[in-house]
This record gives structure tokens, sequence and C-alpha cells, in this order.
């Protein structure tokens, strides 16, 4: 019998393990690399980029993905992975076992060629059970211009191919949902220099895998200037299967995001706000989703205002640590520890249990 107290000390333990993974890197022992990319989920293991999974505490056998960007810090990393068996990992540090980890089976479809000869697993990638990912545009007109966001390194994302194109991209898809490896699939793009800023490539790729396969889709942007434009892609992504839109801030500090986001930190905050408005009018209630990121020169407070002030419009902020990817302009930069992204998630917790409590009717 496990009892309740064991259960949120193995959760806090989780929470903890997952952070401090996330924030100092994992080596990987050379003569691992080659069966990691053979057997496993880990198509982008060379360049640093791999995940790891954590059984939950709950004890129906779930894992918790741990998303690991090594970047330059990893080599330096206190932790590293080990093989202790069969299909069996660890973590250690030093000669300590630090957890166990758990490694998902590389998909068939990742050995599968375009036809152009492009290994697939570079066009879409698992990201934790059941989750497909792809950037359909990598290659950033900010990037191209020479004004990053400094946090971004979208160029090099999973070893990927940068000139995949949208029926390559919708096949591969197909084939993890056949596979039964995906059950959701998110997209994502880097900015391109349309009125749509790449959206419109992400809504026809979501109508076209609806067109062959019914999955739910969740797609990343950032805000266009033009509202009757992103009405019509956003209406148009809900007609083709999309559930769950995620216009991403990245930074709530509005000292801060002109300087960390040399283009799209000049977009007013306000605008961020009427198009989470839109979002909500047309995917609904807990369909909507910003991105932001701690660790990137901006403090506690600016980080929890933010929260706050997305929950209270009904926006749910994804808050994930920086992880200093090599070829980011902060690839050298320090990412945040685990104790301030615990201390942080736990005072963002609180701030979505008292909008609930607010919202809860009086009860006589």
């Amino acid at each position: 019998m496990v009892l309740q107290s064991d259960r949120i000390k193995n959760k806090y333990s989780l929470a903890r393990e997952k952070a401090e993974l996330q924030s100092r890197g994992v080596r990987v022992p050379a003569e691992l690399v080659g069966e990691l990319e053979a057997e496993y989920n880990m198509p982008a293991v060379r360049t640093g980029r791999m995940v790891l999974c954590l059984k939950s505490p709950a004890g129906n056998g779930a894992l918790i993905p741990a998303f690991i960007v090594n970047g330059k810090r990893g080599q330096a990393s206190p932790y590293y992975l080990l093989k202790n068996g069969p299909g069996g990992f660890e973590v250690r540090t030093g000669d300590e076992k630090y957890t166990d980890v758990f490694l998902l089976p590389r998909p068939r479809f990742y050995d599968s060629l375009t036809p152009g000869g492009v290994p697939r697993h570079k066009l879409a990638v698992i990201v934790g059970p059941g989750h497909l990912r792809s950037v359909v545009n990598q290659k950033c007109h900010y990037q191209k211009i020479g004004k990053p966001c400094k946090f971004c390194a979208v160029q090099r994302w999973w070893d990927a191919d940068v000139n995949k194109g949208e029926r390559e991209i919708v096949d591969t898809v197909v084939m993890g949902i056949d596979e039964g490896v995906a059950a959701h699939v998110s997209l994502t793009t880097g900015t391109l220099d349309t009125e749509g800023k790449g959206l419109e490539c992400m809504v026809d790729v979501a109508g076209l895998i609806q067109a062959r396969a019914s999955v739910p889709i969740m797609l990343e942007f950032e805000p266009i200037p033009d509202f009757s434009l992103l009405d019509i892609l956003l209406r148009k992504a809900r007609q083709a299967g999309v559930t769950t839109v995620s216009c991403n801030i990245e930074c709530f500090d509005e000292r801060l995001r002109p300087e960390i986001m040399p283009v799209k930190g000049m977009i007013p905050v306000d605008t961020y706000k009427k198009t989470w408005e839109k979002c909500l009018d047309i995917f609904g209630e807990n369909q909507v989703f910003t991105v932001a990121i701690a660790g990137i020169g901006e403090d506690d407070a600016s980080l929890l205002d933010g929260i706050g002030m997305a929950a209270s419009r009904g926006v749910m902020t994804f808050l994930v640590p920086h992880s200093p990817a090599a070829g980011a302009v902060y690839e050298d930069m320090a990412a945040p520890d685990a104790d301030r992204m615990l201390s942080l998630y736990a005072r963002a917790a609180a701030i979505y249990l008292s909008l609930i409590h607010i919202s809860e009717p009086t009860r006589p």
C-alpha cells in the first residue's frame, strides 16, 4: 500500500529530478551514441537534444518526458547516462545513481526516406509519449536579417532538414499516427516574411493531416498585425481540426523584450492580449496557451505578474526553463537552476488555484 504522503514525496522528487536534468544537461558517453540512435527515440543525440522519461509517482506506469538541450554546457554536466541492463538506463552523478530514466523506442517511420532521400526523423519527431512535433519552417526571417530572438536556435531544431516540404511533413505525421506512436501533433514555425508570419503554412499542413487522419493538433505562432487575416486563418485552422493554440510571448518583462527579441519584442503586449481574446473566441476555454521562458534576464516578479495577467484572461502559460542551445545568441548563458524553477512552478500553481477559488460559486 502506497501512503498519500509517500506519493506527495515522490511527486516532488520527480519534479526536482526533471528540473535538475533540464538545468544541468546530461552527458552521453560516446560508446552509447550508436546504440541510442539505432534503437531509441534519439535522432538528435549527437547534437545534444534528447527526451528522457521519468516514471510518474501516480503508480499508473505513465512516463513524464524531460526535454534535454545540452548545448555547450552538456560536457560539463555532473550528470551522465548509463545503461544498467537490457533496455534499462539510469542517470548517475559521480559514482552514485541519481535516477532511473526510460527511453522511448525508435519509431519505425524514422527509417523511412522522403522521395528526395531525407530520413523522416528530420521532418518530425516524437518529443514525448504519443506526442509528435514538427517545425514547419525553420528558416526564420528574423535570423535572416540578423535580428534573431537571442534564446532561439530554430535552425538547429532536432538536427532537422530546414528545407522540408509541407507534403513531406504530412506524410511523415500520418506514418507516425498509423504506427501508433503519435496520438497528438504540435506544429510550430520560424517567422516567415509573409502577412501570416508562417501561420498560414501551419494551417495548410493541419488541413492536409486532417484529410488523412483524425488527431488533435496544436499550433504555436506569434501575433500578426492584420486581425482580419488572423480571424480567417484561425477559423480555417478550427475547421481543419486544430483543437489548441499557443500564441507565445516568451518574455513578459516589457523592459527586456526589445533587447531579447529585437523584432518580435517590439510587438506590444496589448497585441498579445487581443490575439489571445480572438483565440478564446474561436477555440474556447482551456484551449489557449502562451509560452514564457525563465532565465533570460527577467526577474521572478515579471514572470509571475505576467502569468497572472494571462490567467485572468483565460490563458494558461507554459513556463519553461531557458536551455541554452548551440547556435543561439544566448548559447553561453547559464540556465536557471532547479531551485528557482521549482519555486516559480509552486508560485504559478498558487496563482491558478486562487483564480479557481475566485470563480467558484459561493456556497450557502
